[in-house]
């Protein structure tokens, strides 16, 4: 504890020191109001503290050949892929003075301050948390999040500081700068000379505002300087001061020229990102106005200035002339001992120059080799560690698996549980079955009930009749007696007028005879017809208590058993539920305990899923470990697929069981519904059958009073019968008399009585007959109306017979009506005998009746009581049947919710058992791809590491010969000691601490910085190093390709911007100043600059060569987009292909919203073919890349068939950052035929690339035109 801290006072005085260092630079600047030079010493102190809290509890890391990694490597690490803040880093490594990570790393923080970006660019290194945490320990102060926005805030504090610092002539490997080394207006304005002679080469500006205020500025300096500069043009740069004095002395020429440097500073900063951005020089066109007064004053300084200085150099040109005529002497001498030196020199140089250049060549390939076998290493190292972390994790699956086994072997005992009870539940439903026959059955008793009641309602409607037809007797035997009665009388009247006859006549006893037949005849056709109808009352009614006592007994016989039947299933029913409810709801509990547990077998199984993605990212390393894992694969599919086909023979046994009971339950619901209907029909008829009876009911009221009437009838008829009895005394003597008259009258009666007891016998066997019809064929109404009519009709001829006797007896009557009224006495008498036996007969006939309808009465009481029994039963029933149904329906509840559970568990078994499949395809191809993969790494690996042997072996051969010519030419500098001289031999200036001194890189002679200006190359597409004239001249008499001095000369910032990316078609396009994706210079282009391949230079300089000098002109466009077109071209004609996916319309029409992979390996391009047959289409695509970048591309062609050359590009290649953002497009179709979409893998030698895309077509209003973006 103690050491840590120390180690956090220690780091909280060190940033208090940076925070202190910061605020003494801002207080510097703001007080002198220039910027800070290398001279100040809060500059050196905050570098100081700044490196410590770099390298700070930083990690041990080493590079493939031992050298120590410093902070230097954390910021590429950090910002080499980031755009605009990997500016730094590519020009650090441009410099080829840096030899160690820690010098190059403090040329990084010196080009961070100059462009006030060192707190944006640490932050963007702290943001990425992962790499900060790979190269620093835990007590670094750059993974502590309040230590890092201190630091980072004080730092931005810089930003409003500006400094001048210069990138070279420091030995930065060593230790920090001390001293400053050039003056600010003096590297701004060299700069600025250098970038405009790289950039326009095709003009002359030396006589332009930048050289004149150059040399101005050297002027003010020192006098002497400037006058040894402007020995050999003095008179050019007398001309050019005078046209310098005219332009200063008008105003609009000096905005002119300023305006003109600031567009000349915009240019540079575009091209090469030069020492002042592209923000500064905007902001100087705004302080253009401001800077025009100072110009006016300096202009009027330089004046004077130039006209004393026109006057020293007129004493200096005197002066110049005497040491010319010395310098003459001395040069004939010079040129002797030089040209014989020169000679040995050059030899000399040529050879070391060319062995220098081959050792370049070979450590820049020895480098490359060694970065690549150290990211082989390390890659190597990662998947040795992810090979343990695998068997590791293996390990864990397997006993993962186990658990999961046993898990499963208990889940399979529970299936086995739920079959039982799902058995337990089918029993349950069969018991439901049969109470469902049962509940049949009773239908069945129930229609029975019903058919029964009908025919008692037929029995009843039979009574009525016959009542009716008995009240019809009663009447007719009313109107009888009403027409004896009134025969009576008439007989009396002719009693007595044949009294009074015969007291005349003397015939009293003929009539009393004759009278006597009448009375006889008359009584017996009277007695017959009673007769008649007693008998058949009586067998009707023998027929009614007959058929009462059947139904009695039937009814009460059904009663009972329908009150067993139901009370039995009540119970039974009642003690079922019961034991359904309890079985379902432990069903219901189980349900849900296996839901439960299912759901945490989810989880697991996603657990398992991420880990098994984690696995298999890990078991692509290597062989052995992939041959294990496919084993093991193999062995879970085969478990998986048993387990998988064990469940689905138990799904489908569950399926074919709750298929059944479904139908047992559909059976049972049409069961209840028909009970349900004939329910409602027995209550419909029972409503009837109620209705009936109260119509019954008031017909036995009727039938009542109409007996009451009789009786009242029957006692005034006795009343009068006694009355005739007095008068029948009196007839008798008549009768007598008339008797003797009357028995030929009888014997003629007798016969015709015959006649109609024929007839009547006839009659009563059609009668009989039609009655066992109509028992036979019950409901024939038809029928009994054609019998009544034929009734009626003998009942009409027997009265018209009758009226035929009556006139025929009125006849004799009027012949023999005093023989009539004693034999009428002596009738009357007899008849009044026989009425009275009727009358007996009569009223025991209606006493029967009443008793019978009492009877009746009772039967209907009875029926009505049995009736609101059924009542009551019917609604006991009906309320048991909705308790039933109730039950049936929650039991029909969770029977769905079992059924839905069992849906969701084939659903997830499903489910799992489509993630295996997809998961086990997934695996074989992943399988497959790492196969191939891992195979080009492997040939790549031997490829490096035979030429890694070679490079070494040249690299020994050629030091041992460098160190050989070293040796010789340090001996035969030895040998030249005169040529060591002091001055400069082409300008013959003398070397000061102003002028320094500088060699010749082919010649070695010394120079000059003036003088040295020139660059060359060694040979074709090495790096250019600094030489003389005549070195100059000789390679290019020797090289005729490396063009003017002008061109040649240029600074090594601007150089990488000059070369196209290697297999990038689109860097041939011109530059736009807006497209930021071509100004920014990849980390591919500054390893190309370096790179000496000759496929690189033969595909890029003649490019150069042919487009340096028309950079500004715009007429070769079409020159430039037909190249663009050849490379797609000649990609799909010479180019490898990987993969080739066909789609028509209809198939992106069915594409879904998943994505699709594309393989693409390395060096090789696949293909997306969309063929389409209407115009007016528009098709769109997403796609994106791993692990790194893509080209995309869009040819159109009219079918398959047509040559590449007559395609049509119409997205040329473009490479897209598809590794960091999804890339979104769309084109419309113009034309049918056949729309290719590229992904170009060609440039990438080592990386397979796998590419997610996805399609759509969308169908708009028809268009003419058509357009495509990307």
């Amino acid at each position: 504890p103690t050491m840590s801290t120390v180690g956090e006072n220690q780091l909280q005085r060190i940033i208090r020191d940076l925070h202190d260092a910061v605020s003494e630079l801002s207080k510097e600047h703001c007080d002198t109001g220039e910027p800070i030079t290398d001279d100040s010493s809060s500059l050196h102190k905050f570098c100081y503290k700044l490196e410590y809290l770099l390298q700070f509890d930083q990690k041990e890391r080493t590079t493939f050949l031992g050298s120590r990694k410093d902070y230097w490597d954390y910021f590429c690490d950090c910002l080499a892929k980031i755009k605009g803040a990997n500016d730094g880093i590519r020009f650090v490594k441009s410099i080829p003075e840096l030899k160690t990570s820690l010098g190059k790393g403090r040329a990084f923080i010196r080009y961070s301050l100059v462009h006030q970006r060192l707190a944006d660019t640490l932050q963007q290194c702290l943001m990425n948390y992962k790499t900060t945490c790979e190269w620093y320990y835990e007590r670094s102060p750059f993974l502590k999040s309040h230590l890092n926005t201190d630091i980072i805030n004080h730092l931005y504090e810089l930003n409003e500081v500006q400094f001048d610092v210069a990138f070279r002539g420091h030995d930065l490997d060593s230790d920090w700068p001390t001293f400053a080394r050039f003056v600010y207006l003096m590297q701004c304005l060299f700069s600025l000379m250098q970038q405009g002679q790289e950039f326009l080469p095709g003009q002359d500006f030396g006589s332009s505002l930048l050289g004149d205020l150059g040399e101005l500025g050297e002027l003010s300096c020192s006098a002497s300087e400037d006058l040894r500069i402007e020995l050999d043009q003095s008179e050019l740069k007398q001309r050019e001061l005078q046209e310098k004095i005219r332009q200063l002395t008008s105003e609009a020429a000096d905005l002119k020229g300023v305006v003109k440097d600031l567009q000349e500073q915009l240019l540079a900063a575009n091209y090469c990102d030069s020492a002042w951005t592209i923000q500064e020089l905007l902001t100087k066109l705004k302080e253009a106005e401001e800077e025009r007064i100072e110009f006016k004053r300096e202009s009027e300084d330089r004046a004077r200035l130039a006209e004393q200085l026109a006057q020293e150099l007129k004493l200096q040109e005197e002066k110049l002339k005497e040491m010319e005529n010395k310098l003459d002497t001395c040069r004939v001498s010079v040129d002797k001992e030089r040209t014989t030196a020169m000679q040995q020199a050059d030899e000399l140089q040529m050879t070391i120059n060319r062995l220098q250049g081959a050792l370049s060549l070979k450590e820049r390939e020895t480098g490359n080799l060694r970065t690549q076998l150290q990211d082989m290493q390390r890659a190597l190292e990662t998947k040795d560690g992810q090979l343990e972390e695998h068997k590791k994790r293996i390990e864990e699956e397997l006993q993962h698996k186990s658990v999961l086994k046993e898990q499963l072997n208990a889940k399979e005992t529970e299936l086995s549980t739920v079959t039982q009870k799902i058995r337990q539940l089918e029993n349950l439903n069969q018991r439901l079955t049969s109470e469902s026959q049962s509940f049949q059955t009773q239908g069945k008793k129930l229609e029975e009930y019903k058919n029964q009641c009908t025919s008692l309602m037929e029995i009843n409607a039979k009574l009525i009749q016959t009542v009716k037809r008995n009240e019809e007797s009663s009447k007719e035997l009313a109107q009888a007696k009403n027409t004896l009665e009134r025969k009576l009388i008439t007989t009396q009247a002719s009693e007595k007028q044949l009294r009074t006859r015969l007291e005349s006549a003397g015939l009293t006893v003929e009539n009393q005879n004759l009278e006597e037949c009448i009375q006889n005849g008359q009584k017996n056709s009277e007695e017959t017809k009673i007769e008649q109808l007693g008998e058949n009352s009586i067998l009707t009614l023998e027929e009614l208590n007959e058929r009462a006592a059947e139904n009695k007994t039937v009814t009460s016989s059904l009663l009972r058993e329908a009150n067993g039947s139901s009370r039995t299933d009540n119970g039974e029913s009642t003690s079922r539920l019961a034991l359904a409810e309890a079985q379902l709801e432990l069903n219901m509990k189980e349900v849900s305990r296996l839901q439960e547990e299912v759901m945490e077998l989810r989880a697991q199984l996603l657990v398992s899923s991420e880990e098994k993605i984690k696995i298999q990212a890990l078991q692509e390393v290597t062989e052995a470990s992939r041959e294990d894992l496919r084993a093991q694969a193999e062995q879970l599919k085969s478990q998986v697929e048993e387990l998988n086909r064990r469940h689905v023979e138990e799904l489908l046994h569950c399926r074919e069981r709750e298929d059944a009971l479904v139908k047992e339950r559909d059976m049972e619901a049409h069961v209840r519904a028909e009970i349900q209907t004939n329910l409602t029909a027995v209550r419909e008829e029972l409503h009837v059958l109620k209705t009936q009876n109260s119509t019954l009911a008031l017909e036995n009221g009727e039938a009542r009073e109409a007996l009451n009437r009789a009786n009242t009838e029957t006692a005034e008829l006795g009343v009068h019968v006694c009355m005739l009895t007095g008068q029948n005394e009196e007839s008798q003597l008549r009768w007598a008399e008339l008797s003797t008259k009357l028995q030929e009258l009888q014997m003629e009666a007798q016969e015709e009585v015959e006649t109609l007891s024929d007839s009547m016998e006839a009659l009563r066997k059609d009668n009989a007959r039609l009655q066992e019809q109509l028992k036979q064929t019950e409901g024939l109404p038809e029928a009994m109306q054609k019998l009544q009519e034929r009734l009626e009709q003998v009942e009409e001829e027997a009265k018209s017979v009758q009226e035929i006797r009556q006139r025929e007896v009125d006849t004799l009557r009027s012949q023999l009506s005093d023989e009539a009224v004693h034999h009428q006495s002596q009738g009357l008498n007899d008849e009044l005998d026989a009425l009275r036996k009727r009358l007996e007969n009569e009223v025991k006939k209606v006493s029967s009746l009443e008793s019978k309808v009492l009877e009746l009465e009772s039967a209907n009481s009875d029926y009505s009581q049995m009736i609101e029994k059924k009542n009551a039963l019917i609604c006991d029933s009906e309320t048991i049947i909705n308790q039933k149904e109730e039950q049936i329906k929650s039991l029909r509840l969770d029977l769905t919710r079992a059924e839905e559970e069992l849906a969701l568990t084939q659903q997830s078994c499903n489910e799992l058992s489509v993630d295996l499949s997809r998961s086990a395809m997934e695996k074989q191809a992943i399988e497959l791809k790492m196969s191939a993969e891992i195979d080009d790494l492997y040939r790549t690996k031997k490829n490096l590491e035979e030429r890694l042997i070679e490079l070494i072996r040249d690299k020994d051969a050629l030091w041992q010969k460098s160190d050989a010519l070293e040796f010789e030419q340090k001996r035969r500098a030895e040998e030249q000691t005169d040529r060591d001289v002091t001055y400069c031999l082409s300008c013959h200036n003398h070397f000061t601490w102003m002028l320094r001194k500088h060699s010749c890189r082919f010649c070695g002679r010394p120079f000059c910085y003036y003088c040295l200006v020139n660059d060359a190359s060694v040979h074709q597409g090495g790096s250019n190093m600094r030489c003389c004239k005549d070195c100059l001249n000789q390679r290019s008499s020797g090289h005729g390709d490396l063009g003017s001095p002008l061109r040649s000369a240029h600074s090594p910032i601007s150089s990488p911007t000059r070369t196209s990316t290697p297999g990038f078609p689109g860097a041939l396009r011109s530059p736009r100043p807006d497209d930021t994706a071509y100004a920014i210079i990849t980390e591919e282009e500054v390893n190309c600059v370096h790179d000496s391949d000759s496929l690189y230079y033969t595909a890029v300089l003649p490019s150069e060569t042919q487009h340096s000098s028309d950079l500004t002109s715009t007429e070769d466009s079409d020159e430039l987009i037909g190249s663009v077109q050849d490379a797609e071209i000649c990609l799909l004609k010479s180019g490898e292909m990987t993969l080739s996916v066909p789609f028509s319309v209809e198939d992106v029409v069915q594409f879904g919203d998943k994505s699709r992979e594309l393989f693409i390996r390395s060096s090789c391009y696949s293909v997306i073919l969309i063929t389409a047959t209407h115009p007016g289409l528009t098709i769109s695509w997403v796609f994106s890349s791993e692990p790194k970048s893509i080209a995309f591309s869009v040819v159109y062609r009219e079918n398959l068939d047509t040559p590449p050359e007559q395609a049509k590009v119409l997205i040329p290649l473009t490479r897209c950052n598809s590794h960091k953002e999804t890339i979104q497009g769309q084109l419309k179709v113009r034309n049918s035929g056949e729309y290719t979409l590229i992904f170009d893998n060609s440039f990438s030698r080592f990386l397979s690339k796998k590419v997610q895309y996805r399609l759509s077509i969308e169908k708009p209003e028809v268009d003419n035109g058509s357009d495509c973006s990307s």
